[in-house]
């Protein structure tokens, strides 16, 4: 069966930032975001794709500190708004000041991240059109690359995943990176505490029931 949602805390580890996100089909969106931090233009952008893509990531690093929209404030240059289709009618209002106020101030940058296009006119008009003043990208998931870059991350840690646990992954678990980067930690401090180093099917089932999840 497949796992809609497991019990892990997906912070990521470590933070967040351009340097570590794993591209994949994602480069002009990467390229973009560089030249953002690096010189404030485009003031804005728009990031939309499914969840586990790496908005979230790509917004934390281009400034997301807080879960609810931030007032503009002199003393801040760089914002990130998450998640902007499920904001409440007061979020949208906070939203648009935020883009009007980022607009007119030289240096501030703004990026919002979401699950729709602009096309689909998923919010208000008002806000909506805002969303195509800057730059717009669909980030779009990763495939082969977030293998490869999990047999990196394996590898760096010392541990062993056999061709099995990676074909039962990719089988019963979300393609969501955020979610295998941190099972593959928690993985990583269990073996470490048997003396293993090996990811196995078995290994793999047995964390996993011990965290709730019935297979």
């Amino acid at each position: 069966m497949l796992f809609e949602q497991l019990p892990l805390d997906i912070a990521m580890e470590p933070a967040a930032t351009l340097d570590n996100f794993v591209v994949g089909a994602n480069g002009a969106a990467l390229t973009c975001l560089r030249q953002m931090s690096e010189t404030a233009q485009p003031q804005l952008v728009y990031l939309w794709g499914e969840s586990g893509v790496g908005k979230t990531h790509l917004a934390i690093a281009m400034g997301l500190k807080e879960s609810d929209v931030p007032n503009f404030s002199s003393d801040r240059l760089r914002y990130a708004v998450d998640d902007i289709d499920t904001l409440s009618e007061e979020g949208l209002d906070k939203l648009f000041a935020l883009i009007n106020e980022v607009r007119v101030h030289p240096g501030a940058t703004l990026v919002m991240t979401g699950k729709k296009s602009p096309a689909e006119k998923f919010v208000r008009p008002d806000v909506c059109t805002r969303l195509t003043w800057g730059a717009v990208f669909h980030i779009q998931a990763l495939q082969g690359e977030m293998w490869q870059a999990l047999a990196a991350q394996a590898k760096e840690r010392g541990l062993e995943v056999t061709p099995e646990a990676e074909n039962w992954m990719k089988n019963y678990l979300p393609r969501n990176i955020k979610i295998l980067s941190h099972l593959l930690s928690e993985m990583d401090r269990e073996l470490l505490a048997k003396k293993k180093a090996t990811v196995t099917v078995p290994a793999l089932k047995a964390w996993l029931a011990k965290h709730g999840e019935n297979i």
